[in-house]
């Protein structure tokens, strides 16, 4: 898959506190920070960090139930799950964090032949009949 041409950041949209939101103001015009969002960056990823620990483990856990995960960008291409068919392996159990893609000439019946479950913590980008099949 070519990582290049992926998008690998999300808008979302979040509801703050006006006091809060004068807190974050405050620093940001006092130079502590360059803008809101950068603001909001550095708090999420401190949080990330606090809880290292904890997503290890909640990911070891899942991968002892046989689970297959990756953390990053990533996803299956046709040619990937054909293989799959073609030796025979048995069908798939996939946790993802981060960006996943499945290429747009996966269909879902390629897909359920292939992977028992998909859950993806972040964003996943493929069909809408695939979204809707795997709840993602």
């Amino acid at each position: 898959m070519n990582e290049t041409n992926i998008n690998t950041t999300e808008k979302i949209t979040i509801n703050i506190n006006t006091i809060d939101l004068g807190y974050i103001d405050l620093l940001v015009s006092e130079g502590y920070y360059s803008t809101r969002t950068e603001f909001i960056k550095s708090a999420i990823k401190k949080q990330i960090e606090k809880h290292e620990d904890d997503t290890k483990q909640l990911l070891e856990q899942r991968k002892s139930y046989g689970y297959q995960f990756s953390i990053g960008v990533g996803g299956f291409s046709k040619t990937e799950l054909e293989k799959i068919i073609k030796n025979k392996e048995k069908k798939i159990k996939i946790i993802f964090v981060g960006l996943f893609v499945l290429s747009k000439d996966i269909t879902l019946e390629l897909l359920e032949q292939t992977v028992e479950s998909i859950k993806v913590y972040g964003v996943c980008r493929c069909s809408q009949e695939i979204k809707d099949k795997y709840k993602l």
